[in-house]
């Protein structure tokens, strides 16, 4: 009897500590990852899809503590970097300030009881706007999925564009709900205040379902309290065969469980119960995703939004890592770049952003089965992990809002000025430009009956007469072409502004408004370098350097001349030896060839400008993205990363510091510690702008003559300091440099040569 009592408290002990093990998560390091340890890390059911790559093949990865038990039995070397998740966010957070958004008690996430009192809150908040929540049916425990929502007219079905949002499909993703909560805030809260706002609530039905999978977001809440629970599948008990404990290894990972391409092999899901991605008996075999199925081909959605946390990526179909067929690959493109212009996040499929493929999800089946655009958002940065420091709740909320009104007005007719072509970039003063606008219906709906193109002149020096323009139709994602010839006064100076203002709209979308401007006049150049005397006018930083590998001559300018660039967390810069100045002049802007090669999402390179030597400004391009925030990325800031094999030609606008007496410029390299590539190129660099003043006149009495020679001379041949605003008015070969070089221009200019 004693031993059968001690055998009978060593397995309660046992059980106890495989249950308790499986619910303490931990972030490791494996070494070594090759192909062969990955498919080890995929057979144990371990989830590739937030994995981190270093540039040694290592990877940074989540798992329980008795996988981490397991990979040290089959013998693959690891170093623990957390040791136990929920411990460290907890520990971590930081307390976030309410303001207007009432935070949770769970990390200021709410709990699920919290989550459905703020439905009823809003709803008697703004009864006007949101409606009662409403079943779309229950979970595996019995769990009411709720719905709701947002409109003019909540409690009517609207003749007008629907749109879904969800979130929680895996119950360690909070704030996949919590931005939801902030987006329904901010459309009533700013109704009267915002045009968007009021005419996303007076135009769509939005739709939210913000807990796909209560049950497991309850467990998470029975283990950790206060936040920080990594269950994240759903809840259904195990088979009666299988050897999973109850803990989080319980349930179906609801986002395999589609039938879109269900089950097509074991690495985009997994038949191990066991396993954090396991897929089911069957697709649709899980209440949870019968019901948002079900929904979705209830209604006539345009477009579903499906939530997830983390890594700052907008996924696509397919998830096999494939391509959609056009026009559809070049739509989920575009409005991918629309929705996140400014939070930063990486658009493409899950191969191309987390380098890790999916079958049976949400997004593949809402796209290829229902036939509706789909995305699946990863919010936050891995820093943020799974549950953030509770003061970052907010900005991760607010920093989805532009990608939830984007989402919406696409669901219905919306325009812009999708190109502006002009057919001379650099008019002269005498000149009249034909400017081509192409306007795009950029939204999933056809126009609702004609569209009104009005435009208008920008300023008074814009010689065009007020008109509008009646396009008979546009249908969904095509575009249209206008065309307007612009001119300015004869009595302009150099560097006149002139343009258009355009107003478009049909009956019932919003009304865009965007403007068009051209530069009138000849602009000079300030400073230009081909590359082609090395690195006389640059620093380098013991980086940079030319290498031969150039649009016109033989040589361009390098961050990397050999190999490849800086890594483990460095920075590279070449910047100007000498300051510039921009003294009279207009519309400064520079040009260059470019070209790169610079891990996505990850490196960076930046062109800025500063002042005064010590703040640095990042400057927008034609060709820069937004700063994603994770590693060496700096959030929302412009810059250059991916791969551009081919020269393009780079334009950047420096029109906001026209004038400034000493303008210093900058390319800036920032690495992480993981991919190093190529780096970045440029060739043919050139600043120029539209000079309010009489080039060569250093005796500033506007007429060329005997005397500005003798200014010079003093300057050059006696070797006397020259003032920095007469540098760009006696630099009269643009080389950056007032010396005696100069001298044999302005005699020709004076001369009439």
């Amino acid at each position: 009897m004693i031993i059968i009592r001690t055998l009978s408290v060593y397995f309660i002990i046992t059980i106890h500590l495989l249950s308790a093990a499986d619910n303490i998560y931990q972030e490791i390091r494996v070494f070594h990852a090759d192909p062969s340890t990955l498919q080890s890390l995929n057979n144990l059911g371990i989830p590739l899809d937030h994995v981190r790559k270093n540039k040694d093949e290592s990877l940074d990865l989540v798992v329980t503590m008795e996988e981490a038990h397991v990979l040290l039995e089959i013998g693959i070397p690891f170093d623990v970097r957390q040791h136990d998740l929920t411990e460290y966010f907890v520990n971590r957070s930081m307390p976030g300030i309410e303001r207007d958004f009432p935070l949770g008690s769970m990390l200021g996430n709410y709990t699920l009881l919290e989550a459905i009192a703020q439905m009823d809150t809003l709803r008697n908040l703004y009864p006007n706007f949101v409606s009662e929540k409403d079943s779309i049916g229950t979970s595996i425990e019995g769990r009411t999925i709720w719905a709701f929502k947002v409109s003019d007219y909540p409690s009517v079905d609207e003749d007008e564009p629907e749109v879904l949002y969800t979130g929680l499909t895996h119950a360690r993703e909070p704030v996949s709900m919590m931005n939801l909560f902030f987006f329904v805030r901010w459309l009533c809260e700013n109704y009267s205040s915002d045009p968007t706002a009021e005419f996303l609530v007076n135009h769509r039905e939005m739709w939210f379902v913000p807990i796909i999978n209560p049950d497991g977001y309850v467990y998470n809440e029975t283990i950790a309290p206060n936040g920080g629970g990594m269950h994240r599948k759903n809840r259904r008990p195990n088979p009666d065969n299988s050897n999973c404990n109850n803990g989080t290894q319980q349930g179906i990972d609801l986002n395999r469980n589609y039938s879109y391409n269900w089950g097509a092999d074991n690495s985009g899901s997994s038949g191990n119960p066991c396993s954090a991605v396991y897929r089911g008996a069957s697709a649709f075999s899980e209440p949870e995703t019968e019901a948002i199925s079900n929904f979705i081909l209830a209604r006539q959605f345009k477009n579903v939004l499906h939530y997830h946390t983390y890594s700052n990526v907008l996924i696509h179909s397919w998830g096999d890592g494939t391509f959609p067929d056009e026009p559809d690959l070049s739509t989920l493109r575009e409005i991918g770049a629309e929705m996140t212009r400014e939070n930063g996040y990486a658009v493409g499929t899950g191969t191309e952003t987390i380098g890790y493929g999916v079958n049976g999800d949400a997004v593949d089946w809402t796209y290829g089965t229902a036939g509706l655009i789909s995305y699946t958002p990863e919010v936050g940065s891995y820093a943020d992990n799974f549950w953030p420091s509770e003061d970052r709740v907010v900005p991760l909320c607010q920093d989805q809002v532009h990608s939830n009104k984007i989402f919406a007005l696409v669901a219905g007719s919306d325009y812009i000025v999708y190109d502006r072509l002009f057919d001379n970039q650099f008019p002269t003063l005498e000149d009249t430009v034909a400017i081509s606008l192409v306007i795009q219906n950029r939204g999933l709906t056809n126009s609702d009956g004609s569209v009104s193109l009005t435009i208008n002149p920008l300023n008074d020096a814009s010689l065009i007469n007020s008109q509008t323009v009646i396009i008979q139709t546009i249908p969904s994602r095509t575009t249209d072409t206008t065309i307007i010839f612009l001119s300015v006064p004869a009595a302009s100076i150099n560097g006149t502004k002139a343009g258009l203002v355009i107003t478009i709209q049909d009956t019932s979308s919003l009304e865009k408004l965007d403007s068009v401007s051209v530069i009138f006049g000849t602009p000079e150049v300030i400073f230009q370098d081909g590359g082609e005397n090395g690195m006389t006018f640059w620093t380098d930083d013991d980086e940079w350097g030319t290498v031969q590998d150039a649009v016109e001559g033989m040589y361009s300018i390098t961050d990397s001349p050999i190999g490849d660039y800086v890594g483990d967390w460095g920075t590279s810069i070449t910047q100007f030896i000498n300051p510039l100045s921009f003294a009279g002049v207009v519309y400064p802007y520079v040009t260059f060839a470019s070209k790169w090669s610079i891990e996505k999402n990850y490196d960076f390179v930046q062109f800025q400008i500063s002042t005064d030597g010590i703040s640095w400004h990042p400057l927008s391009g034609d060709y820069t993205t937004i700063g994603s925030g994770q590693t060496a990325q700096p959030s929302s800031e412009p810059g250059y990363d991916g791969y551009q094999e081919d020269w393009v030609n780079e334009f950047i606008d420096l029109a906001i510091f026209a004038h400034e007496p000493e303008v210093n410029i900058r390319f800036i390299l920032s690495s992480d510690g993981s991919v190093e590539e190529d780096g970045f190129y440029f060739d043919d660099f050139s600043i120029n702008g539209y000079q309010r003043f009489l080039k060569g006149d250093l005796y500033q009495d506007q007429i060329l003559n005997v005397y500005d020679l003798l200014v010079l001379i003093e300057y050059t041949i006696f070797n006397n300091t020259i003032p920095a605003n007469l540098i760009p008015i006696g630099d009269m070969n643009a080389d950056g440099f007032v010396n005696a070089d100069d001298i044999g221009s302005l005699i020709a200019l004076i001369m009439g040569y």
